[in-house]
């Protein structure tokens, strides 16, 4: 499964540099500076119809639910730390206390709202961006060139090993391995049964990957040449522009409403 996908929406049509601009930095650093639920809530929904835009398949929107999974567990942290503020119960767990007060609850909140509002911005890049436009989007940032590269790798291996996975599994499944019945923890055990297959098939992959680098002379001084360089359109200057003006007033009005 890749996480872009074809689709008419003007996002699809802007640069990839444009996309890692706009929402992996300027757009991410906004909910970074909000300490209110209420700025942040309205951040989440601008967020959510962006994603409600494009449009995205029933696959790419169930990765939503390990991303709230993530969250949750992640602002239950605050509860085992004290936070301040009036404290609703208390419960004594030995080495841990769990505490629910005010401070613990508006810090889980506010965690929880900027987890999910990072993870919607990532998506809108990945879902409106192939791989290659990604990778050009970096190197118009003049990283280097092994930090590209990388980015390549691990954005191409992401749908290579969910391919692999369920191909091993299908394999399993044909002989009789029933991954679909049965307790959680009887599942649990069947699915150990992957890991030695898959891990051999990801070693076979990296070692074909690399002789195919040093076949290519990657990690010598002289550079890569593209023929695929798209260049920056009216449409991404417009959108970088309108993220500037966006960021700017947000900073404006906080720095006045304190928001």
């Amino acid at each position: 499964m890749k996480l872009y996908y074809p689709s008419n929406s003007l996002l699809h049509y802007m640069h990839g540099f444009t996309k890692i601009l706009t929402f992996g930095l300027i757009l991410s650093i906004m909910p970074f500076l909000m300490d209110k639920v209420s700025s942040l809530l309205v951040m989440l929904f601008i967020s959510l119809s962006l994603i409600a835009y494009i449009r995205p398949p029933r696959q790419q929107r169930l990765l939503l639910i390990p991303v709230i999974i993530i969250a949750i567990s992640m602002s239950l942290s605050y509860f085992f730390a004290d936070m301040g503020g009036e404290v609703y119960a208390r419960v004594d767990l030995g080495y841990w206390i769990f505490q629910i007060s005010s401070g613990n609850l508006n810090y889980a909140v506010l965690l929880f709202l900027r987890t999910i509002i990072w993870c919607l911005l990532f998506f809108i890049i990945l879902f409106t961006t192939n791989d290659e436009d990604v990778v050009i989007g970096l190197k118009k940032f003049g990283l280097p060139e092994f930090v590209t590269l990388s980015a390549a790798l691990t954005l191409r291996y992401w749908s290579m090993m969910i391919f692999d996975v369920k191909t091993v599994m299908d394999a399993q499944y044909v002989r009789g391995a029933d991954f679909r019945s049965g307790s959680l923890w009887t599942r649990t055990k069947r699915f150990a049964s992957v890991l030695i297959p898959v891990l051999f098939v990801f070693l076979k992959r990296f070692r074909t990957t690399s002789y195919a680098l040093t076949l290519k002379g990657v990690g010598r001084k002289n550079k890569r040449t593209y023929y695929y360089n798209p260049q920056l359109t009216v449409l991404d200057r417009r959108m970088i522009g309108g993220a500037v003006i966006v960021l700017a007033i947000w900073l404006a009005v906080r720095s006045i409403y304190d928001l």
